[in-house]
């Protein structure tokens, strides 16, 4: 970590972080294993808990690609994208059918409010997917079971808005200067993540030739948006 210039109480704090989120997987494979162990299980048994290490697994390897992203960010490099002409209101309805699923695990109601035309951007999707799966991620996250999350898009002269909307706790002015900084996390939010989404998601956007920022209010809730220049 000293490798990112953290203070050593930082990169004790991230130290800390990293490994909470790294623990559960790693459990659950172990555990995963034990299980696999058991000749007497049925073979569909099997399968399952197979999938379930798989998962796990896909969660670390994730978790370790962030942080390798985070180290190019804070390096001053820019991270990769593929970018090519794509219809970002198709990548937007992908983005609200898994954003009514993932909300209606938590009893959540959403709104999806989306151009119905194709809107042409030069952009890697993947990326894009990235950025909408931690902005949807996180609004889900922080809004109360009952909640309510909404997905906006606008196309403003020269290029599209993008919003995600949530009636979480709100975040004050002073911290809202931080949310995009690497391993913070608000206060009361401590251990829901490795606190690197937000700058990867600020990346990203900035990689695309976009902006990314926040508005919110405490006890309302929060806003993330980014724009994405329209393709010629």
């Amino acid at each position: 970590m000293r490798a990112l210039g953290l203070s050593p109480r930082l990169s004790g704090e991230v130290l800390a972080i990293v490994s909470h989120d790294l623990r559960a997987p790693l459990s659950t494979i172990a555990l995963g294993t034990t299980l696999l162990e058991d000749g007497s299980q049925r073979a569909e048994d099997r399968t399952h808990v197979l999938e379930i290490i798989k998962r796990a697994a896909d969660r670390m390897e994730r978790l370790i690609k962030d942080l390798q992203e985070v180290g190019r960010l804070e390096a001053g490099r820019t991270l990769r994208v593929d970018a090519r002409t794509v219809d970002l209101a198709a990548l937007l309805r992908e983005a609200c059918e898994a954003l009514h699923v993932q909300a209606g695990a938590k009893g959540q109601d959403v709104s999806c409010d989306l151009p119905p035309l194709p809107i042409p951007v030069s952009a890697d999707p993947d990326r894009i997917c990235q950025v909408m799966g931690n902005l949807i991620g996180n609004a889900i996250k922080f809004t109360p079971r009952g909640g309510h999350v909404v997905l906006t898009a606008r196309r403003e002269a020269r290029e599209v808005r993008v919003s995600v909307t949530d009636q979480g706790p709100g975040i004050s002015a002073a911290d809202q200067e931080r949310v995009f900084e690497p391993y913070w996390q608000a206060p009361g939010t401590a251990r829901l993540g490795a606190g690197i989404g937000l700058k990867i998601a600020k990346g990203l956007v900035e990689a695309h030739g976009g902006r990314i920022w926040v508005e919110s209010e405490v006890g309302v809730g929060t806003t993330f948006s980014f724009t994405l220049p329209i393709a010629d």
